[in-house]
């Protein structure tokens, strides 16, 4: 194969007998214990799962929490979002959006770096 070859991508053929089974089960380890912080995913379709999300914080989960539902109402979105502040201020967590239909509520030691991370060269 020459140099242009290898430039614009054409490659020889290669037969199925030159590939190998690649058995990844040793990688896939199985956690068995419990974990002591969980990360958990609520649906918020109104002011009913509130209850269930403080419940999640205070037993020190992290909750994100998919809003897009509540779009529609702003009235419920607003209120929603002042419960969810209040919670994360009471436990002395954080609160943070992540775009537009999902927030990320945190319990008491944890908080959420606003700087992304970038690699400089």
């Amino acid at each position: 194969m020459g140099f242009l070859d290898k430039l614009l991508g054409k490659s020889e053929r290669i037969s199925v007998d030159e590939y190998e089974e690649i058995d990844l089960s040793e990688y896939e380890a199985e956690i068995k214990e419990e974990a002591e912080t969980y990360v958990r995913v609520a649906e918020v379709t109104g002011l009913n799962e509130i209850p269930e999300i403080r419940r999640q914080i205070y037993e020190g989960n992290i909750v994100v929490a998919d809003i897009a539902f509540l779009k529609h109402d702003k009235l419920t979105l607003d209120r929603v979002l002042k419960d969810l502040r209040q919670l994360a201020e009471d436990v002395n967590g954080d609160i943070v959006g992540l775009g537009e239909d999902y927030i990320l509520i945190t319990p008491t030691g944890i908080k959420v770096d606003r700087d992304k991370i970038r690699v400089t060269r």
